[in-house]
């Protein structure tokens, strides 16, 4: 018998799809996410009014962008998508590789 195990004793391998369901999940997050947040701005007025005695420019906020629910979700999942592809990436670096059978399966003799 061999002191390492083999295929047979060892811990029965998982098939080739089972591995894929981290990164596929992850890969789904960040394309949602990335959806969210490619949808256009909904254009909104609102206004608000305050005393400036030194202004003699009217105040225009050009460029400002408020975000709503549906981008705040975007960046929730594009970032939970990220992570999750960070650390699935990192297990499999880390892990060690699993030996194969070594000829026929029989330890060699010191």
């Amino acid at each position: 018998m061999n002191p390492r195990g083999d295929r047979e004793s060892g811990p029965p391998r998982r098939p080739r799809p089972a591995q894929l369901v981290v990164p596929l999940a992850a890969v789904a997050l960040l394309a949602v996410g990335a959806v969210l947040l490619s949808m256009p701005v909904r254009q909104e007025s609102f206004g608000w009014f305050a005393y400036a005695p030194l202004s003699q420019q009217t105040f225009a906020a050009q460029g400002m962008l408020i975000m709503d629910a549906e981008k705040w979700a975007g960046v929730v999942l594009a970032g939970l998508g990220l992570v999750t592809l960070a650390f699935w990436s990192g297990y499999r670096a880390g892990r060690r590789p699993r030996r194969g059978r070594r000829g026929d399966g029989q330890a060699s003799a010191g």
